[in-house]
């Protein structure tokens, strides 16, 4: 099915001949590139302008112009504009804030408090308080935001309006699946070793007092299945606590798990069989007996492409076992190879 992609730039319609549009649970700021044809003086638009893409009608993204990308012939001309969403500022520019610390914070009020630019945040976690949060001079609100995450198990990407998003599992369910023989065109699959650990262990110190629990405290997590040791130490940034110590390990032993287990799989269309665009930190049941997979994957990106014809519009969805991204154990009915038990409950211990 061809989409109907408007490219708004200041007010204004931007024709484009061919697209591409991508979003991702990992990371902040969505992108997207037009191939412009521009038969007017100069060039069609210039950088930081602000901009809006809509899918068939459906709000896709919020944010500006990034690059005016000019080349030409003796007769003929091309641009390529690209677009990022509004959280870029969020990733690139310093946070300025009266004192830098905010007191009696989760990890909303830390992106809502240093939030000086009004990129908007929304959030479907809630974390323990902090007693206090201080921002490093010269930290964007991405950066004093990345290492309380990885401390609570956040995610921190982007939404169509362009604000930050924490989320801390999955989003929601497509409907109908990726299946081989109906809407698979095309699928690769990657199976690795490297980010799992047979155990993992997070250690730090607290910022007060001289007992074993304060100067040597340590989370651990195991992750059974590995024929060998693949042990993991991690120094916890920032003031450790048993809480945070205990959420790290089990988040980082679960996301090596998770992370061993890709694929990729282009599709024909952008939409589900209930009509909703494919959509990053979504569920979505993948059956393909070719790759060995039948169960549930959380879609870690997608890439939406068109080139003018209902032939050329497809999705690239890049999916990982949801616990990746803070799902559960998929226990479907993959091959055995897809399979890894879960990370055990983590424990807290004076080293």
């Amino acid at each position: 099915m061809l989409e109907t992609v408007a490219f708004q730039v200041a007010g204004r319609i931007l024709p484009h001949e061919s697209c591409t549009l991508r979003e991702s649970a990992e990371e902040a700021v969505r992108e997207a590139s037009f191939v412009v044809p521009w038969a007017g003086a100069g060039i069609p638009c210039a950088p930081d302008e602000e901009a809006v893409i809509t899918v068939s009608g459906d709000l896709w993204g919020t944010g500006y112009v990034r690059d005016v990308n000019a080349s030409h012939g003796e007769e003929d001309r091309i641009y390529t504009v690209t677009f990022v969403s509004r959280t870029c500022d969020a990733t690139e520019c310093s946070v300025e804030h009266p004192t830098g610390l905010l007191k009696d914070v989760d990890i909303t009020g830390i992106a809502e408090g240093f939030d000086t630019l009004g990129i908007g945040v929304e959030s479907a976690v809630t974390t323990p308080k902090k007693p206090r949060h201080k921002l490093r001079p010269g930290e964007t609100l991405f950066d004093t935001l990345e290492t309380e995450a990885r401390a609570r198990g956040v995610l921190i990407h982007d939404t169509e309006r362009g604000k930050l998003k924490l989320a801390d599992r999955p989003e929601g369910r497509h409907v109908g699946a990726l299946r081989l023989g109906d809407n698979i065109k095309q699928a690769s699959a990657t199976l690795s070793g490297e980010k799992r650990h047979s155990k993992v262990t997070v250690r730090g110190q607290a910022a007060e007092g001289t007992s074993g629990p304060v100067l040597s405290p340590e989370g651990e997590a195991e992750a059974p299945g590995l024929p060998r040791p693949r042990p993991l130490i991690i120094v916890h940034e920032g003031e450790i606590t048993s809480e945070r110590a205990k959420k790290r390990a089990a988040w980082e032993a679960q996301r090596g798990v998770g992370n061993g287990v890709s694929c990729t799989i282009t599709v024909p269309g952008w939409r589900d069989a209930g009509g909703r665009l494919w959509k990053r930190n979504f569920l979505v049941e993948v059956d393909d007996d070719w790759l060995g997979i039948s169960g549930d994957m959380v879609i870690a990106s997608v890439t939406f492409a068109q080139d003018g014809t209902a032939e050329g519009t497809q999705a690239v969805i890049s999916c990982k076992d949801p616990r990746a991204l803070g799902g559960e154990n998929p226990r479907g009915d993959s091959n055995a190879a897809w399979s890894a038990p879960a990370a055990s409950e983590p424990v807290f211990r004076v080293n």
